[in-house]
Parts: C-alpha cells; sequence; structure tokens
C-alpha cells in the first residue's frame, strides 16, 4: 500500500533520526536492504548539519578537538531535527545537547558558557539582518535640540546586533586567546560580561566589560530611560556612543 506523500515525508523524517526503519518509509531492498538504503541519506543528513555546527561554534571545536565535536554535532542532529530548509537559525541550544555529555563538562566546565557565547555571536548577525530600529527612534543629532527638563525621559535605542552577555568564566579573554594562541594570562576560572555586537559592513566581534559600562548596556538594552539610570553608569555612556552601538533615541514620558 502506498503511503500519502505527507505520511511518507514525516516517517522518512523519522527514519533520519533512527525513529522509523527504511521498511517504514517504503523503501525497496534488493542487494542493500531498505534500512542501509536509508543510512546513506542518515550520514550525508548528519554530517551536513555537523557542518553547520562547525561554521557556528568554531571555538567549541578548536577546544573540544574533531572527533569529541563530531560526536557532539550527532547528538545535537538527532536531537533537534532540521524543521526548514533554511539552515541560517540552527544549532540553538547546542549548549544543551553538551550537557549531556558529563566527561566532556568535567573535562572543560566553561565549554557550555562558550557554546552559549558563540550562539549568541551568530544570533547577534541574525538581528542585524532581519530587524530594524524602532519606527519612533530620532537620530542622535537631534539630541542637543531635547529639553534640559526631558532629559530624564530620553529612551537610548541599541544597534540592532548588540548584545549583552556575560558568563561564570573568561569567556571573552578565552576567545582572544584562542585567536592570537596565547594562553599566558588567561584565568577561566573568573567571571567575565562584556558585549556582542554586530554591525553593518563588520564582523561580528566582541569584548569584556568593566561592571558599570555592562550595566549601563543591560539598562538600555531592557529599554531603560536615562532618568532611572544610575548616574555612575551613565558616565560610561560615551563608550557606546563611541563605538556606535547606538542606533537612536525616543522620548518616554
Amino acid at each position: 500500500m502506498t503511503l500519502p506523500l505527507a505520511k511518507l515525508q514525516s516517517r522518512f523524517s523519522d527514519a533520519l533520526r533512527y525513529n522509523a526503519t527504511g521498511e517504514e518509509c517504503d523503501v525497496v531492498s534488493d542487494a542493500f536492504s531498505a534500512d542501509e538504503r536509508v543510512q546513506i541519506y542518515r550520514n550525508n543528513f548528519i554530517i551536513s548539519l555537523s557542518e553547520v555546527l562547525q561554521a557556528s561554534y568554531p571555538l567549541v571545536l578548536a577546544l573540544v578537538g574533531g572527533e569529541c565535536f563530531t560526536q557532539l554535532a550527532r547528538q545535537h542532529v538527532l536531537d533537534h531535527p532540521l524543521t526548514s530548509g533554511d539552515v541560517s537559525h540552527y544549532g540553538e541550544h547546542f549548549s544543551h545537547t553538551i550537557n549531556k555529555f558529563p566527561a566532556v563538562i568535567k573535562a572543560a566546565p566553561y565549554i557550555t558558557d562558550v557554546a552559549e557565547f558563540e550562539w549568541q555571536m551568530d544570533n547577534a548577525q541574525q538581528l542585524h539582518d532581519n530587524m530594524t530600529i524602532e519606527e519612533a527612534s530620532m537620530p542622535l543629532a537631534l539630541l542637543s535640540d531635547i529639553p534640559e527638563n526631558k532629559h530624564a525621559d530620553i529612551q537610548l535605542h541599541l544597534q540592532p546586533g548588540v548584545l549583552p552577555f556575560q558568563s561564570e568564566f573568561a569567556v571573552f579573554s578565552l576567545k582572544v586567546a584562542v585567536d592570537n594562541q596565547q594562553y599566558d594570562d588567561l584565568v577561566l576560572d573568573q567571571a567575565e560580561q562584556g558585549v556582542i555586537c554586530h554591525l553593518a559592513g563588520n564582523e561580528s566581534w566582541s569584548l569584556a566589560l568593566t561592571p558599570e559600562p555592562f550595566q549601563l548596556l543591560l539598562l538600555l538594552h531592557s529599554g531603560a530611560r536615562l532618568g532611572d539610570i544610575p548616574a555612575e553608569c551613565l558616565s560610561h555612556l560615551s563608550f557606546l556612543l563611541d563605538n556606535h552601538l547606538v542606533a537612536g533615541f525616543s522620548l518616554k514620558g
């Protein structure tokens, strides 16, 4: 009996993740069994999505090595099926998959934070490419026109693709160390916080911040008005402006 197309597609998707057999997909056996034929597709499916994960998580790959990453990626592909033909958003929750490997966590307790860090690096580019500045946003050049009694109501809008990130480990310093192959001064067991950013015409970049400018970044990211931000944080506003992290502003009465 021939299966309806939708049912056949669903079963074949299950078969790629070992949740259905070749026979259940109406695959014909001859010199090779139905399952052996499906296994060819399984291998290509896993390899292709593993390559996507390698592109999204190069730092994790460098830290755990190719053999270990292959096992992590295989598990992620089987646990998180691709739901569309677009792979540009594939790879979220890879840190959750890594958590299923206690030996990896024991050897590198920082690795899930590194994975989340890299996902946010990828997310920053996605946000930049797909989001627009709020319509009510006014250019920064008009700030000088705002009367002093309205300054507390100013809400600064970060550029799309600007994200705060914090970790119990020195992930920002770790990325710099791996990029430069220089580990002498690296202290991993040290909390860090900072900014992840992707601006027009630039690759994604990251920078560790001291607590005050990071708190300012967090407050702006949450939509706080200038009147709600402590003065010690506002003193670091020039850093965000100098690095073009602020796109515009609006008034929130």
